[in-house]
């Protein structure tokens, strides 16, 4: 019996790259030449959004079995004309020289004022590959809710306003289906902690 190889190998080419804008964002347009399924090959002009590596901590006490999530201005969401205070969890971007749980470590002091006694790693993906190299690498950080090391909130220097509030677990579930919750990580990263526990949360 022949199995099907569901893993491409095939070979690409970044022929020339050009640059188009630089700010807090780079934009630049590749041309690419890439092989065809069928063995022919590709020639494509593609704009590729370069925002660098992030990374996201859903923080949660188990003892209580909460937890917490922030909420800030989203600019993606105000152009859709949706509400742009989007409710997430911790998430920054990855200084360079830094890992991505020391990453995610400083993040949930700035952001929540909580310094995690451990990280378990979620998993990790591309956000939206067709278009940018993003990749946001997620963890479970353990802490207890009653003893928090700082107030939170954002960085000032970085323009931030972020609220961090507590949320019984199983309601941050159900957030996730009623739409409450519509922001990539936090879906994910409370899907992976919590996968043994979904259906519960879809009945409820």
């Amino acid at each position: 019996m022949s199995h099907t190889n569901y893993i491409s190998s095939m070979d690409y080419k970044l022929k020339s790259k050009r640059p188009l804008h630089r700010g807090f964002f780079h934009l630049d347009s590749y041309s690419i030449e890439h092989e065809r399924f069928d063995g022919g090959t590709l020639h494509i002009e593609r704009e590729h959004l370069e925002r660098g590596n992030a990374v996201a901590v859903l923080l949660y006490d188990a003892e209580s079995d909460d937890v917490l999530l922030i909420e800030q201005f989203r600019i993606g969401a105000a152009v859709r004309k949706d509400n742009a205070w989007l409710i997430e969890v911790v998430a920054g971007m990855i200084d360079e020289g830094e890992d991505a749980q020391a990453a995610g470590r400083r993040e949930a002091i700035e952001e929540a004022g909580y310094a995690p006694t451990s990280m378990q790693f979620l998993g990790k993906y591309y956000t939206t590959p067709g278009g940018s190299s993003e990749h946001i690498t997620l963890f479970l950080g353990l802490v207890n809710r009653h003893e928090p090391i700082g107030g939170g909130g954002g960085m000032a220097c970085e323009h931030e306003d972020i609220r961090h509030f507590w949320l019984p677990r199983a309601q941050a579930m159900q957030w996730i289906f009623n739409g409450r919750i519509n922001s990539g990580a936090p879906m994910l990263a409370l899907l992976l902690a919590f996968s043994d526990r979904v259906s519960a949360c879809r009945e409820g």
